[in-house]
């Protein structure tokens, strides 16, 4: 009977994630606080759709540079989460600390700023085929008025969303200046998306 069992359930991961051999690898990069002694991270699918979810801590993340962990995982759009390890079996403990974001590619996450597109030059220069890295340069930054873009992508699109995660503003890209002048004062960011439908976000402060 417990053969049996163990045989259905091989079986049935087989089959259900067997589908999702050929999807995109994508490396996901997190800069935990530095008081956390272990990194971890797992991935619960949004694109394609799976029946099963996956709880903390997940797995122990690969220690890349200058404080950056890594760790790859095949999806076209997911969720993501980082945690401290701090959890078994899907009981987590108290003191348990965890960033979550929703992705469609290669994400760089700094616990201190969230989703950032000017990674250090020590993650670029790895050799890493599932990156798709665009250096997006935002200026100036703190900003009064107009955020001015800098990209060798074709955006076409753009959403300010506040820090509490409202979208405050959603207007095509049509120019490399983007006016911001009704904006209260505070953090933002602003989410690009490109031709090809990748999304990269950067992080500017209203004065």
């Amino acid at each position: 009977m417990k053969k049996l069992l163990l045989f259905s359930l091989i079986t049935f991961f087989q089959l259900t994630f067997g589908q999702f051999e050929n999807l995109p690898q994508k490396t996901v990069y997190f800069k935990p606080p530095t008081n956390w002694t272990n990194v971890c991270s797992y991935m619960n699918f949004i694109d394609p759709i799976v029946t099963i979810d996956f709880f903390p801590p997940g797995n122990q993340m690969t220690a890349a540079c200058e404080g950056w962990y890594k760790t790859t995982y095949a999806f076209y759009k997911a969720n993501i989460d980082f945690n401290n390890c701090n959890a078994f079996n899907g009981v987590i403990f108290p003191n348990y600390e965890n960033y979550t974001l929703v992705t469609e590619d290669t994400i760089f996450y700094d616990y201190s700023e969230g989703p950032i597109s000017n990674p250090p030059a020590c993650l670029l220069a790895v050799n890493d085929p599932s990156k798709k890295v665009a250096i997006v340069k935002i200026f100036p930054n703190p900003v009064q008025d107009y955020v001015n873009i800098e990209s060798d992508k074709n955006f076409v699109a753009y959403e300010i969303i506040d820090e509490s995660g409202k979208m405050v503003v959603s207007k095509d890209f049509n120019s490399s200046k983007i006016d911001i002048s009704n904006l209260k004062a505070g953090v933002y960011f602003i989410k690009l998306k490109s031709l090809s439908n990748e999304t990269n976000v950067v992080k500017f402060i209203k004065k």
